[in-house]
């Protein structure tokens, strides 16, 4: 058995699994958006429930109708009967996965739901089933027989559950307008959350992190100030804390060009001012810009750190590029 054979088998597999998937689009009928309609109605949550490789995908399609604005959970129907129903109440729905629509640990539950108002959506291989019959909706899944050499492990029919499940999210999420920063607000964790999850006060360096100094200050204190703070850069600010200017190490860079450049030239000019180096009217952002947003900014102007000020223009921060870095909102 060489390497074209085994790809040979493989494909064999990949296009028994794709022509069952795309028969779905053939099947679909009026049960799907009714399945839908009774998902959108009912206040409660979705228990996604089946058994051995069914379960594997309910649990998958739970997790997506959940990370997709439509809360949703997992519930083994062996440990449901023996305690797990408490977490139903008469306002959820049952989704249940069943390839035969036998599944007894299934079957088991069906009059007890039934007794206390829950809907069961079924998704099932086999239309004429007992799941089937005592379903509200069902979702058929038109088979046949199962990819592969023997044709009996779950593999066809888990696939098509598993897009049939993708399908309803899917179509669900654009029913509820569940939007990007919907989506983002339920994965924190990952890169499209923190971009649209971080603000500008979730990264900023405040208090005695920031390099202030009067506009009075000596241009050698300035300097210490800035090496001392680690930031490349000194916020100018009068005794109430509003913002007058900022020098940047870009600026202090073209003091000392200019100092070299003409006769005469001394290190008296670190006695000068900040004043008369500094840059005004600095920009400024509110802290609660969401941090891609001040990224964005960074990146416009071509700088590496942003002044965070109040309406009033008081200096209450400052973003620099590299905290954006470190938070991998870039």
């Amino acid at each position: 058995m060489d390497s074209a054979w085994r790809l040979q088998k493989a494909r064999e597999v990949l296009r028994d699994e794709a022509r069952v998937v795309s028969g779905l689009m053939e099947t679909l009928d009026a049960s799907f958006s009714a399945s839908v309609e009774t998902l959108l109605l009912r206040p409660g949550k979705v228990a996604v429930t089946g058994m051995g490789k069914s379960g594997h995908v309910a649990g998958k399609i739970a997790a997506t109708l959940a990370s997709t604005g439509t809360p949703a959970f997992f519930l083994h129907p062996g440990e449901a009967v023996h305690g797990d129903l408490g977490v139903l109440d008469g306002g959820d729905t049952l989704l249940a996965l069943s390839k035969s629509g036998e599944t007894q640990e299934i079957l088991d539950l069906i009059p007890l739901l039934k007794r206390i108002g829950i809907p069961i959506l079924s998704m099932v291989c086999e239309k004429d089933s007992s799941l089937s019959r005592v379903s509200d909706q069902v979702l058929w899944i038109n088979v046949g027989r199962e990819a592969g050499p023997l044709g009996l492990a779950p593999t066809s029919s888990t696939t098509a559950m598993l897009a049939m499940g993708d399908a309803l999210a899917m179509v669900l999420l654009e029913e509820r307008n569940f939007d990007v920063p919907d989506f983002a607000m339920l994965h924190p964790g990952g890169m499209l959350g923190r971009r649209y999850y971080l603000r500008v006060q979730d990264l900023m360096h405040v208090g005695g992190e920031l390099p202030v100094v009067s506009p009075e200050t000596p241009l050698r204190k300035v300097i210490m100030e800035m090496t001392a703070k680690k930031l490349g850069i000194a916020a100018v600010c009068d005794p109430a804390g509003t913002l007058l200017g900022i020098l940047t190490d870009g600026d202090l860079r073209r003091v000392l060009e200019g100092i070299s450049g003409s006769s005469g030239g001394s290190p008296v000019f670190l006695d000068d001012a900040v004043l008369l180096s500094m840059t005004s009217r600095p920009v400024t952002v509110d802290r609660e810009m969401l941090a891609s947003e001040a990224v964005a900014i960074m990146e416009s102007r071509k700088i590496s750190h942003l002044l965070v000020a109040d309406r009033e223009g008081r200096l209450e921060g400052i973003l620099h590029f590299h905290d954006c870095l470190r938070a991998k909102v870039i």
